[in-house]
């Protein structure tokens, strides 16, 4: 039991205690009259009410008033400590369960202590999809312009997940097994659990714009630019200048939905993939290296377009069948 609520109840058990008290000694001091209805029997004289009674209950008036002069600041000079008090041990059960609830569900992808690993493609067996480190998501994120809250960023994500990736959704809302207080949990361990070292861009001199393109983009956007999880690249100069596709290089893009492009330059996902505008301009050459001539391109090449939203490309069928 805390000392704040020992407090309480002792003062409440002091002022039970008083009144009991007042109303014996009001009846004690009362002339005992037989038969006659409690209603109907005289009060107290002129001098009692003047003198002893009025005496009586001034002391006990300022007997209470310097209890509660006492308790008053008493209890709000401690407040403030009562509260970070419970704060702190909120945290600590949050952190703890938190703790748990990561290793059950997520440390078989992002490693033990978050450091990050990798998980099979969502349509390849045999393919790896990289899973982010989490002890640096702060600070990798902190420079860059899409997230300005990343409690919320986070929380958001293991929600939502991130569609057309291994990363499934965890929230109750969206189908997954968590509560909202699992996902704060999760959260609380995950910012508890940041390291300050954050990786300089790199300028990839030794990479071309297709090599660029092959190990960051491809299982996204496809390798002809026909889009997959993301959208087709195919036209993507007609909805976009150059300096904006290189901006959402720099910066991603990040939607309500969930859906989201990382930025490869400020906040990047992946500790290794965090590039310099030099190298970010290869992207954007190479991209426009293998547009189609402007009387080939799809007619609906200014608009957003990804052939596999649900399940991913349907797979071929096999030689002789039918289907």
């Amino acid at each position: 039991m805390s000392t704040t609520l020992l407090v309480i109840l002792l003062l409440a058990l002091a002022a039970g205690l008083v009144v009991m008290f007042l109303l014996a000694n009001a009846a004690r001091d009362r002339r005992p009259i037989q038969d006659v209805p409690p209603a109907l029997r005289p009060g107290y004289s002129d001098e009692e009410l003047e003198r002893s009674v009025l005496e009586r209950y001034m002391g006990w008036g300022i007997v209470l008033t310097v209890i509660f002069a006492v308790f008053l600041p008493a209890y709000w000079l401690n407040e403030p400590r009562r509260q970070q008090g419970k704060t702190e041990a909120d945290f600590v059960a949050s952190f703890e369960r938190g703790q748990e609830l990561y290793v059950a569900n997520c440390s078989i992808c992002h490693g033990a202590q978050g450091e990050g690993g990798g998980t099979a493609s969502t349509y390849d067996a045999d393919d790896t999809w990289a899973a982010p480190n989490l002890t640096t998501i702060v600070r990798r994120y902190e420079e860059g312009e899409g997230v300005t809250d990343i409690r919320d960023y986070i929380e958001t994500t293991l929600h939502r997940g991130r569609p057309g990736t291994p990363m499934p959704a965890w929230g109750s809302d969206y189908g997954g097994p968590l509560t909202d207080q699992q996902i704060t949990d999760i959260t609380d361990w995950i910012l508890a659990n940041q390291k300050a070292r954050v990786a300089e861009a790199d300028p990839a001199a030794d990479l071309t714009g297709r090599q660029l393109y092959n190990q960051n983009c491809l299982k996204c956007h496809g390798k002809d630019l026909e889009g997959f999880i993301g959208p087709s690249l195919v036209g993507v100069f007609q909805r976009h200048s150059r300096e904006t596709v290189l901006g959402i290089l720099r910066n991603g893009i990040f939607l309500a939905n969930g859906v989201s492009m990382p930025p490869w330059q400020t906040g990047y996902m992946y500790e290794d993939t965090r590039y310099t505008d030099e190298a970010l301009t290869k992207i954007v050459d190479y991209l426009r290296s293998q547009q189609p001539p402007r009387g080939q391109l799809p007619e609906d090449a200014e608009q957003y377009q990804t052939p596999y939203p649900n399940d991913g490309p349907e797979e071929e069928a096999p030689s002789g069948s039918d289907t």
